[in-house]
């Protein structure tokens, strides 16, 4: 098992902690007070006192019915946070507004949070001619491109357990209600390493998203648009994706400069 910090690092409060979240976030998965303890080469007193400060402060919780540590709600709200950050620094945003001007559509990058996407960057053109997030607003994971990007970032065993417990609002006629044809639209993202939307959020827009992955290939966001129907067909959606593709590596090198820079 490999060991995400030594005790050579970790001599401060302050960096066991972040060993303990950067454990956690990092194994996606419920672990012991022992795993973290292992993986964060501490003793397991160390790791249970500060775990117990971190589930005060709301950045870890008990996974339901088990004693296993996961991802709080507080931490969750910090990442999206930071993501933001990194993304309204002046270069991925620039990059943003350029891609809009370019395609002549409003542009968004979006994050999940719990089921929702939450939209952290925006750009418009003048005048917008499409559907336009604001900063800030929220979509249903279910229904958005950049939702489905990140549904098919789960493992097929963690994505079946969130389909099972999956409740979906029909928000326009063609939302997609069936769990079995989502599953295959989900397994269809995969395979193409983009998303599509066919009028499943609003009636009359149709989308489509790529994700923006870090060095390490991690998903840092999704950069996605809406188009009208009756100036994009769906069928030709994809004819977006270069461009959006070329952004999307833009936009990551720009905030991972950004990030060691400061």
């Amino acid at each position: 098992m490999n060991r995400t910090v030594s005790k050579t690092t970790a001599e401060q409060p302050l960096d066991r902690a972040i060993a303990i979240l950067t454990a956690l976030t990092e194994a996606a998965r419920p672990l012991s007070v022992t795993d973290l303890a292992a993986l964060c080469d501490l003793p397991v007193t160390t790791v249970h006192r500060m775990t117990a400060q971190l589930e005060k402060r709301n950045l870890v919780k008990r996974a339901i019915g088990s004693k296993k540590l996961i991802v709080g709600a507080g931490l969750v709200r910090l990442g999206v946070a930071a993501t933001e950050a990194a993304m309204r620094t002046d270069r991925p945003h620039q990059i943003l507004v350029a891609l809009a001007n370019e395609i002549g559509e409003s542009c968004q990058i979006g994050v999940r949070s719990d089921d929702n996407v939450v939209y952290i960057d925006t750009a418009r053109t003048t005048p917008s001619p499409g559907l336009h997030f604001e900063q800030g607003r929220r979509s249903p994971i279910h229904c958005t491109s950049i939702g489905k990007l990140y549904l098919a970032e789960l493992t097929p065993s963690a994505f079946d357990a969130w389909l099972a417990d999956a409740n979906f609002t029909q928000l326009a006629p063609s939302t997609i209600l069936s769990k079995e044809k989502f599953k295959a639209a989900i397994e269809e993202v995969r395979a193409q390493g983009w998303a599509a939307n066919n009028e499943e959020f609003l009636p009359g827009l149709v989308g489509c998203a790529v994700p923006i992955r870090l060095s390490s290939g991690k998903l840092m966001a999704g950069l996605g648009l809406y188009v009208p129907t009756a100036r994009m067909p769906f069928e030709r959606i994809k004819d977006f994706l270069p461009a959006l593709r070329t952004a999307a590596e833009k936009i990551a090198t720009a905030s991972e400069e950004a990030q060691a820079g400061d």
